[in-house]
């Protein structure tokens, strides 16, 4: 990535925002390591990660690590509780839409579902400030809470977080359900022409039960590689919502860090996607082992 990393620096000695002299430039150059050669400085940023030092971001002026944890809760909860709702309405609208096939419930689905989750989650998040926000005033703008509020007791301040929640969550399911619905209404229709399906008819089980106990819990399979790999990719696709709603994120973060060139910032925060898709497929993994016991003898 192009420019340079001081160049969104003001000088720290002067009373107004002026840009720094070059001396002062190069003092804060040697201050933060950038003007060693190249492989110098990348030997010292794999020693500093095992050591847990990720560096100082130039743009925040505070350690990386620290910078990214006070805004990873907030992805978290996001992410979570979006990914909790779509993910489980997903598999019981796609469990559904195949369970009636052909019928009017299933083409009721398919084309709602089809139409909301054809838009970007930006078109949806802005659709929702002008309708939730502007028109009706039920919500707040933007932030996670309320700026400078203080609350008489916990469960106000988890009902004010909750409130500001809504809106970038609902964003996040709208845009996101449509995957996981085609992906459990096609594995459903292919569990439901295997003969072990056939058979649990032919020996008299009631439909609910053949629905709950046989076809589900086989069409779970593929969602669960598919949770796995968007999990991690919706950290950095929260960006857009995060910008829409200035909620105070890791896609927020994200985009800040690249605006102001802050590459430590950048690097800490590749560093946390890749840890957050490596720990999502390696619980995958373990989910599959439950729900599919043949891949453990393999």
């Amino acid at each position: 990535m192009p420019g340079d990393a001081l160049s969104y620096l003001t000088d720290p000695g002067a009373d107004m925002p002026v840009r720094m002299t070059e001396e002062k430039g190069e003092i804060l150059l040697a201050y933060y390591g950038l003007d060693k050669p190249l492989s110098e400085q990348y030997i010292n940023y794999m020693v500093g990660i095992i050591r847990g030092d990720l560096g100082l971001s130039i743009y925040y002026n505070d350690p990386v690590l620290e910078v990214i944890l006070s805004r990873l809760k907030w992805t978290l909860l996001l992410v979570g509780t979006s990914t909790a709702i779509y993910i489980t309405l997903g598999i019981l609208l796609g469990a559904t839409s195949a369970w009636a096939r052909g019928r009017k419930k299933d083409m009721a689905l398919l084309i709602s579902i089809l139409s909301i989750s054809s838009f970007p989650s930006f078109f949806i998040g802005i659709l929702m400030v002008i309708f939730f926000v502007v028109k009706l005033g039920i919500f707040p703008l933007s932030g996670a809470q309320t700026a400078f509020a203080t609350y008489s007791n916990p469960l106000e301040e988890i009902f004010d977080i909750l409130h500001h929640l809504v809106l970038p969550a609902a964003t996040l399911v709208i845009s996101h359900i449509g995957g996981t619905y085609f992906l459990m209404r096609n594995s459903m229709l292919g569990v439901l022409g295997e003969d072990y399906i056939m058979t649990a008819r032919a020996k008299g089980l009631s439909e609910r039960y053949i629905l709950h106990k046989h076809a589900i819990k086989n069409a779970l399979l593929p969602i669960v590689t598919m949770t796995a790999m968007t999990v991690g990719f919706m950290v950095t696709g929260t960006i857009f919502v995060e910008m829409v709603f200035a909620y105070p994120g890791i896609g927020n973060l994200l985009y800040n860090a690249v605006s102001y060139n802050d590459y430590p910032l950048l690097q800490g925060i590749f560093l946390f996607i890749t840890i957050t898709i490596v720990g999502a497929n390696f619980i995958a993994d373990m989910i599959y082992i439950q729900l599919d016991p043949r891949v453990n003898h393999e």
